[in-house]
């Protein structure tokens, strides 16, 4: 994934993308960095489906919710909410696979994704997430 904030340089970083479903809080998607940045403390995004994840674009009128977060070492935080309307986000899924067990199911995922991220408190410009897997 890379990860650039306040439209300075991007930075690439390892992430981790799944899917899940499990009665009672429905179908996810989740992208989330786990490497180590300079200056970026967390950066991830999350969002709620209707119905099981497919390969197709997802936007904000596709999904339940949606959430994302940027969160520097220099403490300026950056969001993306549909609640909200803060920010913005696409996310192509080009493939997705289920395995199923005990009324759960885990999807392996593959796509891309692109949210911008708005700053909040004060933090200057934007932030923006793409992330490629």
């Amino acid at each position: 994934m890379n990860v650039s904030v306040n439209g300075g340089a991007q930075q690439t970083v390892s992430c981790f993308a799944a899917g899940a479903f499990a009665p009672g809080t429905g179908n996810a998607v989740s992208i989330a960095m786990t490497g180590a940045l300079a200056n970026v403390q967390a950066a991830q995004f999350g969002m709620t489906l209707p119905s099981a994840p497919s390969a197709r674009t997802y936007a904000a009128a596709d999904v339940t919710t949606s959430v994302g977060q940027v969160q520097t070492t220099a403490g300026a935080l950056y969001t993306q909410s549909k609640a909200g309307t803060i920010g913005t986000f696409s996310v192509v899924l080009t493939s997705v696979n289920g395995v199923s067990a005990n009324g759960q199911t885990a999807y392996f995922l593959h796509g891309t994704a692109t949210v911008t991220l708005a700053g909040q408190s004060g933090a200057p410009g934007t932030a923006t997430i793409t992330a490629t897997f």
